[in-house]
């Protein structure tokens, strides 16, 4: 046997409807119902209170018991129209003087009321019939001659009482009918209210990989979907977003791959259009090594972008010492700088960070060997480090060209070279300032450059200080 599917959207809030109007009608009708019933209780205790304080009062006008023996009339017109009526009257010794009918079940002894106190709603008595409830009364009465009489009035169920149950009949009937119309009607309603909402839907179908600037109009919308399609074209916009930067991030990196494996294939063609000898075979090695080490790096690169993208790359935090670290990258850079006649210093007071040592060392690296590649010779490359207000502060600053005003907002993309002047396509990909913005994002730093052109650049980063050891 199958099962069966959800149930759609539209149903689900219909038999929500459904389900508050029937608790609303059955909350409403309960309370209609038992209200009626405590009047009509409340209207037959009175009426049976005033019945027998009838009878005390014709029995007082009476000359003597045998006169109901003789003439029951006067007793038993105070009940006509009633049949649900039970009266009987008795002697002081038990003798019944009157008895108009018998009740389905013998009645309860209680006690009786005396003839000098009126009789109230409190008198009244409960007793079970053979179906049904009842109600009764018990008094004494006092004839003409000063005779006490034993009254007994009891009644098993009043007209009232009967309306009101067929009365609870056609209201768990109309409630019945209540719920099946709150159904239908519910359905009809919701569905129609869904209009809008399969509108969106259909929009949203429409949209694909080559549409991805197609957006829900949010001013038809209802106020409850406006949230929604708000959410949802802010999703777009971070797609169509990543969609263009994969698309422009592919075309970048097949573009810069091509440089070196065209010139792999050059080289390698031209070497084996003729017998060469060993010196230039090995000529050609070593120019073919270079290309393959700069491939390396691109694909490196490029890798741990897409693992930072991915959040795949795990922060290895430790404590570190910023003024030893920075001298470090210091000594390594050193004896480059003075090949290109770059003069490289370094200044940090004492200084601790938590920072992943290796990632800090990268991102530096990266930084330090774009100032001294865009140095030129007789300029200065200073690598510093402080204590700012957020944590400590990194800066690495050359002399030089520096960067037009309107190429720093875009520095920090894959793969943008601002100029001729930044750009040296044979040691670099456009990726080592993409890489060290990645590294200051997994660290929850900053990354920002100023630059005056002709003068200097300056590139700072900002790291969460160490706490206190």
């Amino acid at each position: 046997m199958s099962r069966l599917g959800p149930l759609s959207l539209t149903l689900r809030v219909a038999l929500l409807l459904s389900a508050v109007s029937v608790a609303s009608f059955l909350v409403v009708g309960t309370y209609l119902y038992q209200s009626l019933a405590r009047q009509m209780s409340y209207r037959d205790d009175v009426e049976l209170v005033g019945k027998a304080t009838q009878i005390r009062r014709i029995l007082s006008e009476l000359p003597s018991p045998q006169a109901i023996v003789n003439d029951a009339r006067p007793l038993t017109d105070t009940l006509f129209g009633h049949n649900d009526f039970m009266l009987k009257v008795e002697a002081p010794d038990g003798k019944q003087l009157l008895r108009t009918s018998a009740t389905s079940r013998p009645l309860p002894q209680v006690e009786s009321v005396p003839p000098q106190r009126v009789l109230t709603l409190d008198d009244i008595h409960d007793w079970v019939p053979a179906m049904g409830s009842g109600r009764m009364v018990r008094a004494v009465g006092l004839v003409g001659t000063g005779e006490p009489l034993q009254i007994t009035l009891a009644r098993e169920k009043s007209d009232r009482l009967r309306i009101l149950r067929g009365y609870g009949s056609d209201m768990l009937l109309a409630l019945g009918v209540g719920a099946v119309l709150a159904t239908l009607l519910g359905y009809a309603i919701v569905r129609h209210s869904m209009r809008q909402l399969r509108s969106v839907i259909g929009k949203a179908n429409d949209i694909t990989a080559s549409r991805l600037n197609t957006r829900l109009s949010l001013q038809d919308a209802p106020v409850e979907l406006r949230e929604m399609g708000a959410a949802f074209n802010a999703m777009l916009d971070r797609l169509e977003d990543g969609v263009q930067r994969l698309s422009g991030f592919a075309a970048d990196l097949a573009h810069d791959m091509r440089t070196p494996v065209s010139t792999l294939m050059v080289e390698t063609q031209v070497a084996l259009s003729r017998p060469r000898t060993a010196e230039e075979y090995q000529t050609l090695l070593a120019s073919n090594s270079e290309e393959y080490e700069r491939l390396a790096r691109m694909i490196e690169n490029t890798l741990f972008l897409a693992r930072v993208d991915n959040a795949q790359l795990a922060l290895k935090r430790e404590t570190l010492d910023l003024r030893a670290e920075l001298q470090r990258i210091h000594d390594y850079f050193d004896i480059l700088a003075d090949d290109v006649g770059v003069r490289f210093t370094v200044e940090s007071p004492p200084l601790q960070a938590e920072i992943d040592p290796v990632l800090l060392q990268r991102a530096v690296n990266n930084l330090v060997s774009n100032a001294i590649r865009h140095t030129p010779a007789g300029g200065t490359v200073h690598l510093s480090a402080r204590e700012s207000d957020q944590g400590v502060e990194l800066a690495v600053s050359n002399t030089g060209a520096g960067i037009a005003p309107e190429h720093l907002p875009h520095i920090f993309n894959r793969y943008y070279r601002a100029d001729a002047a930044r750009s040296d396509h044979g040691h670099s990909a456009g990726l080592g300032l993409s890489i060290v913005r990645a590294i200051m994002e997994l660290h929850g730093g900053n990354i920002w450059v100023e630059s005056e052109p002709g003068a200097s650049t300056v590139f700072f980063l900002s790291f969460r200080k160490a706490k206190n050891i």
